[in-house]
């Protein structure tokens, strides 16, 4: 019994954020950065403080938004009470029990007081010393004087950062305020992805599977028709799109409107590659549109989680040689969605030319 609940204890802090107890997920993330972006580029201004780290300790400590303390106390950054503040508490279990935090007003205070505590205290002193565009040093820095107690808080910031491109934020940030800065593609610091911690290759991962709840996965598709002569396939190198991060694959991975793939080798099959990415290969079929006997072709994107719903592109036109299926695998796009925003069907014919929507 007492093993069932250690490996119980250790999943949940695998799943939720610690001491938060919110669960939040990819898209959670993904419209916390948007709605709080231009505070943390505004806080950079007036304070000097990288915008990519407050933004990633805002989704790190408030579970972007969604905990107790962010909810209640418009707490994001797990500020406590301290015995030189003066304002609204709120008491919340963390490291003890019911200890006491800061309660703000607004959001916006939350942010306003986060860049007061690291500027005026003589502790986080060091940080102001650093390059305001070397974004590990400030995580690495914030964990040495003693912002967290979680030994891994400087690795989960930079992971956060590296992973939703955050850090272009910084750059942003000065460019606005006429520094000659140039905007640079994004390239994380480790492009190998991270090898479950199994000596058995094809293991099933514990936990978390990283797939998006709320992505329905397409129907398998019948063989799609040309727009005209030769059929093309979606292809890539591995330059040309962002690498991803992905624990549960053994190949590299890359990314594509948010959803993860892998770059078909000469001769695979999707057997092989399920096996490498630990999905079936039923699902890897269902998330690329293909027919249950189909292969992929050398260069091949195969996507390894289920695509998107939409793509700010918003409309394709058609050329010669795509079909249905290739615009949803250039797009990242569901290809039931395509079908849906344009009223077709899957035997419809296309031709170059043909305005293709790719969202409502």
């Amino acid at each position: 019994m007492k093993k069932t609940y250690t490996i119980l204890t250790t999943l949940l802090c695998l799943i939720f954020t610690v001491g938060l107890h919110a669960q939040y997920n990819e898209n959670d993330i993904r419209t916390y950065i948007e709605q709080y972006q231009e505070v943390a580029i505004q806080k950079m201004t007036e304070y000097k403080i990288p915008a990519s780290i407050t933004l990633a300790q805002g989704i790190f400590e408030s579970a972007c938004g969604k905990s107790r303390l962010a909810t209640e106390g418009n707490n994001h950054f797990g500020i406590k009470c301290h015995v030189d503040w003066n304002g609204d508490t709120i008491l919340i279990d963390d490291d003890e029990l019911q200890e006491c935090f800061r309660r703000y007003p607004s959001v916006d205070e939350s942010y306003t007081d986060h860049s007061l505590f690291l500027t005026k205290r003589q502790r986080y002193a060091n940080l102001f010393q650093l390059d305001i565009l070397d974004y590990p040093a400030w995580a690495r820095t914030l964990k040495q004087d003693g912002y967290a107690t979680n030994p891994q808080y400087a690795d989960r910031l930079i992971s956060l950062i590296e992973r939703f491109n955050i850090a272009r934020l910084d750059t942003l940030c000065l460019q606005r305020q006429g520094v000659d800065v140039p905007m640079v593609t994004y390239k994380p610091r480790n492009t190998e992805p991270t090898p479950v911690a199994s000596k058995d290759p094809h293991a099933k991962p514990i936990g978390n599977t990283g797939k998006k709840p709320d992505i329905e996965i397409a129907p398998v598709a019948p063989k799609p028709k040309p727009a005209n002569g030769q059929l093309k396939v979606f292809t890539a190198i591995g330059n040309d799109f962002p690498a991803g991060d992905s624990p549960f694959s053994y190949r590299k991975v890359f990314e594509n409107n948010h959803t993860f793939f892998v770059i078909a080798q000469n001769g695979d099959t999707y057997e092989r590659i399920a096996k490498d990415v630990q999905v079936t290969p039923e699902n890897l079929r269902k998330f690329n549109d293909v027919l249950d006997n189909g292969q992929p072709v050398e260069n091949e994107i195969v996507y390894i989680e289920a695509k998107a719903k939409t793509n700010n592109a918003r409309v394709h036109e058609v050329q010669a040689g795509e079909t249905l299926r290739y615009i949803a695998q250039r797009y990242g796009v569901q290809l039931h969605y395509i079908l849906k925003y344009n009223t077709l069907d899957i035997n419809s014919v296309i031709y170059p030319g043909n305005q293709i929507l790719l969202k409502h």
